[in-house]
């Protein structure tokens, strides 16, 4: 399971904003240093959500109606049945020690 990093307001310290501002810009990961030694990596957090003055294509939208009512015909409870089938068998061979 992944550690849960603990966040840090840095609205107070602009020098590391403009920092923070030109990796996520860039989406280049830095490396910050003191004389000659790597403290700590600063990595662009990936984001999900489309950037600002980015429109969707028509392809964006001819994909997204295509997947209207995609899932109109699924029999729930055989997709169930069936998902549940697979997870308690075991689809490797034995392995003989």
């Amino acid at each position: 399971m992944a550690k849960e990093l603990v966040p840090l307001d840095i609205s107070n310290i602009p020098e590391l904003i403009r920092i923070v501002e030109e990796v996520r810009d860039t989406n280049s990961p830095r490396v910050l240093k003191r004389d000659s030694e790597d403290l700590a990596v600063l990595v662009p957090v990936p984001s999900r959500r489309r950037r600002a003055g980015q429109t969707p294509t028509k392809s964006d939208y001819e994909a997204f109606l295509s997947a209207a009512g995609s899932w109109k015909d699924l029999d729930v409870d055989k997709f169930l049945a069936d998902n549940n089938a697979s997870r308690t068998g075991s689809s490797r061979p034995p392995v003989d020690l």
